[in-house]
């Protein structure tokens, strides 16, 4: 049965650095960038942007076109391996200008969505050793293979960078198969493999976190980060903003305020509310979809609503125009994602 979507797939959320990485690397093998961007919603220069957003939808497109194009299966190991930690920006800056590799480690975590990445972090220890799990944010088989890879490859790259030494971790494992590259890993990474593994982790002595880093500077390392906070306070803003605005629609979305009216309860003007709206990705049409997609799959999960209270319950007064804004929310249609929760009950 076709999957559920999930309308954070479509959100212009994600920052473009692998992406950017993904256009340069083309560049080095003579393609176009912009044919690789054409039809996909932006151009290579704005990607060049600080400020832009892309959403996983279009990075995903980009990098199936690109691998065609390619016709590298071993795409992310290729893009990754080039990074250096200029390559992640403030952040990058930052981590150069730590005391030792475990503090630079730390703020990678810390600040891990400035890096670009597509995939969650976590990092535990293990007796004498330290693990560091990747988590991708959407499963899609066909490029997640990707996006470890090029995690995997780059942090080598950039762990490299910093403290100047070729560091060999203690092994790595991953949950998908043996790819047709796999020597690449081998010759690559140096260190024991594990593939079809339980999960997506890379492995490395306890001690590497006590190397100290030759470009270490106080100053710059606190500065940057103040400027990183203060860009995460904003962001933080902005998602207290969206939590504000979802809450107003919830109260009401068989009739939700409009803008004009939601700006004035917040003591906003509408254009002003409108582009804050925008500088986190967003839109209001698409917040009032996201919010009756999801109180829409709460109801279809209770037996005994008919699809007309659904449909009206979610401010939509003729059950074909649900039924079609419902399938374009989800890919299925209310009937099918209604036997789908059943069955999962």
């Amino acid at each position: 049965m076709k999957p559920i979507v999930d309308p954070r797939y479509s959100e212009a959320s994600a920052p473009p650095q692998i992406s950017r990485f993904l256009l340069q690397y083309a560049i080095s093998r003579g393609h176009d960038p912009a044919l690789l961007c054409r039809g996909l919603g932006f151009a290579p220069d704005d990607l060049k942007r600080p400020d832009y957003r892309l959403s996983f939808r279009q990075s995903y497109q980009l990098l199936r076109r690109a691998r065609q194009v390619l016709g590298d299966s071993g795409l992310g190991l290729a893009v990754g391996s080039r990074q250096t930690p200029v390559s992640w920006g403030l952040v990058g800056l930052a981590m150069l200008a730590s005391p030792d590799l475990g503090a630079a480690l730390q703020l990678a975590l810390r600040y891990q969505w400035h890096i670009g990445s597509l995939l969650d972090y976590r990092m535990e220890i293990v007796g004498d050793q330290v693990q560091v799990h990747a988590t991708p944010r959407f499963f899609d088989p066909d490029v997640v293979v990707f996006y470890l890879e090029e995690a995997f490859a780059s942090s080598l790259a950039i762990v490299r960078g910093l403290t100047g030494l070729d560091l060999v971790a203690s092994r790595i494992e991953v949950q998908h198969p043996s790819p047709p590259h796999a020597q690449r890993y081998a010759e690559l990474f140096r260190c024991p493999l594990r593939f079809a593994g339980e999960h997506n982790l890379v492995q490395f002595p306890l001690s590497w976190l006590e190397l100290p880093l030759p470009t270490r500077d106080d100053y710059v390392a606190a500065e940057t980060c103040l400027l990183l906070d203060d860009t995460q306070r904003q962001e933080q803003g902005l998602s207290d903003l969206i939590e504000t605005i979802e809450r107003e629609v919830r109260k009401n979305l068989g009739d939700p305020p409009t803008l004009s009216q939601l700006a004035g309860q917040l003591n906003l003007s509408e254009r002003t509310l409108r582009r804050r709206i925008g500088e986190a990705g967003l839109s209001y049409h698409g917040i009032l979809d996201q919010q009756r997609r999801a109180h829409a799959l709460q109801l279809l999960g209770q037996r005994d609503n008919r699809l007309i209270d659904v449909a009206c319950a979610t401010g939509f007064s003729d059950v074909r125009n649900f039924r079609r804004a419902f399938k374009r929310w989800t890919g299925v249609t209310p009937r099918t994602a209604k036997r789908s929760i059943a069955e999962d009950v």
